[in-house]
């Protein structure tokens, strides 16, 4: 499986033989270049414009956008809800944890997680060989609640998302406190992953997104 990062929380999937997955595309107020990938499913982990932009996708895909079982061309994928604030979305409402399983590899996506997990939410995120957690704060966890996370949900690999970066200035934290306490290993925008090397790879990582 290829692991294609974007920037903010969007990535991309593609499985050899099998589908091409894009999580949370965003729309040119997001100052990346968008993802223009040619897909078979976009999965959104909620309704807001820098994770809901299925526009510059390409190709037959399915759009799944809220909780439930899933599959999509033998890739199972297991959507849960959660909130995108500490008071039970209130203020920036649902949120969903993404559980994808296929090629042997788990990875879960916490989407805008905003408040740590109860039991069914921890659950769906446990165990996972590759975790996509927001460190940015402001609009999710922030990076000692997602070091926290990472600590409960026991990934095998965390790579962080959703912060600030010199290519998109929004109110969030920079990646670096997460880089200095957990030792984040910087890694290029697309890496292969498969079962057989996920042991060296490092425990934490920072892919570029460009």
């Amino acid at each position: 499986m290829k692991l294609k990062y974007y920037g903010h929380a969007c990535f991309s999937l593609s499985y050899e033989g099998g589908p091409t997955l894009v999580i949370d595309p965003f729309d040119e107020t997001v100052t990346y270049p968008p993802c223009d990938e040619i897909c078979d499913a976009a999965l959104l982990s909620h309704d807001h414009f820098d994770h809901n932009h299925v526009q510059t996708l390409r190709g037959d895909f399915v759009t799944i956008r809220s909780a439930g079982a899933y599959d999509v061309q033998g890739v199972r994928i297991t959507a849960v809800d959660s909130f995108h604030d500490k008071k039970g979305g209130a203020l920036r409402g649902k949120n969903l944890i993404l559980r994808i399983e296929g090629g042997g590899l788990t990875i879960v996506h916490l989407g805008d997680l905003g408040h740590m997990p109860d039991e069914k939410q921890l659950e769906a995120m446990s165990g996972a060989d590759i975790m996509l957690v927001p460190i940015g704060g402001t609009y999710t966890i922030d990076t000692p609640e997602a070091e926290e996370v990472i600590r409960l949900a026991r990934p095998k690999h965390a790579v962080a998302m959703h912060y600030r970066t010199p290519d998109y200035d929004f109110n969030t934290s920079t990646c670096e406190a997460f880089e200095r306490d957990m030792r984040a290993v910087r890694m290029p925008r697309e890496i292969e992953i498969t079962p057989e090397n996920l042991v060296s790879l490092p425990e934490f990582l920072l892919m570029r997104y460009k």
